[in-house]
């Protein structure tokens, strides 16, 4: 009886058919194919269920179930040929009946037993690996776009209260007194011809905050960096503001003006008008 299982596996093996492939066509077990092939019959479940089983498998791997049950010596293995004469035969269908019950009880008691194919162990885990990784993604770039939203608004807020600060310490200079005297030889040949309108050429050394008003429309308004230059014309009049007043020089109609404040000083309402745009020119530096 050894040798009946090793026979029947290497004839499967001849045609090239794996235990898998049977049990997945029969529905049933490894453990019970691999019992026949040990020769180990003790193992399945006995009666017609063990007559079943070898039939099935021996089906499975093409050979005849008639050739082949008969050479196992096992109560109720042999084939209905070899029943003795006059024996009685069951209904019609009786025996179908009872194939089909070992069936179903094959399914249901081997049914867990059968592995997982390894196919779809390996496609779960890489599955759920993707959509964490997607989720993991999307979240991040969720965060990051919230954390440049708050550093902008920051920003932004930290921009609004800094010229509301500036404006808010605006102060008026106070007017300076007009001395009358004699102009000197200096100041006669300082003396420059009328001019028709207000050319103001500011030039900015420090970062300063700074309005222009040119003929009551504003012109330039915001915070000027160290290097930046511009030019404002007006007809009539200029008023200035001026967050950092040393930050700024200037040529008032081609001419170098005088300094409007010191460094860092708040000077507002800096007035320049066709009549008195003479006394914001430096007097010490001659004319170009």
């Amino acid at each position: 009886m050894e040798i009946i299982g090793k026979e029947l596996q290497k004839e499967r093996e001849a045609r090239g058919i794996s235990l898998k492939d049977i049990s997945l066509q029969t529905k049933i077990g490894l453990r019970h194919l691999e019992a026949i092939e040990n020769d180990r019959l003790d193992l399945l479940p006995g009666g017609f269920f063990t007559r079943h089983i070898l039939k099935a498998y021996i089906s499975a791997i093409g050979l005849k179930p008639e050739d082949w049950l008969p050479k196992f010596d096992l109560p109720g293995l042999k084939p209905p040929s070899q029943e003795p004469p006059g024996a009685k035969k069951g209904p019609p269908g009786q025996k179908e009946l009872a194939a089909d019950n070992i069936k179903y009880y094959l399914v249901s008691q081997e049914k867990k037993s059968e592995p997982e194919p390894e196919e779809k162990r390996k496609e779960l885990p890489l599955d759920k690996i993707v959509w964490i990784s997607l989720s993991v993604i999307v979240l991040c770039l969720f965060i990051f776009l919230i954390y440049l939203s708050i550093q902008t608004t920051r920003k932004n807020v930290e921009a609004r209260k800094a010229r509301e600060k500036i404006q808010a310490e605006v102060t008026i200079p106070a007017e300076e007194p007009l001395v009358t005297s004699e102009p000197t030889a200096t100041e006669v040949a300082f003396q420059p011809q009328s001019v028709q309108g207000l050319q103001l050429e500011l030039s900015f050394d420090e970062d300063c905050w700074i309005q222009v008003y040119a003929d009551g429309n504003l012109i330039v308004d915001g915070l000027k960096l160290e290097g930046f230059k511009i030019q404002v014309r007006a007809e009539a009049e200029l008023v200035i503001n001026l967050g950092n007043a040393g930050g700024v020089s200037f040529r008032l109609n081609g001419q170098p003006g005088k300094p409007l404040g010191k460094r860092g000083a708040v000077v507002k309402n800096i007035r320049i008008t066709r009549d008195n745009w003479t006394e914001f020119l430096d007097q010490g530096k001659a004319p170009e």
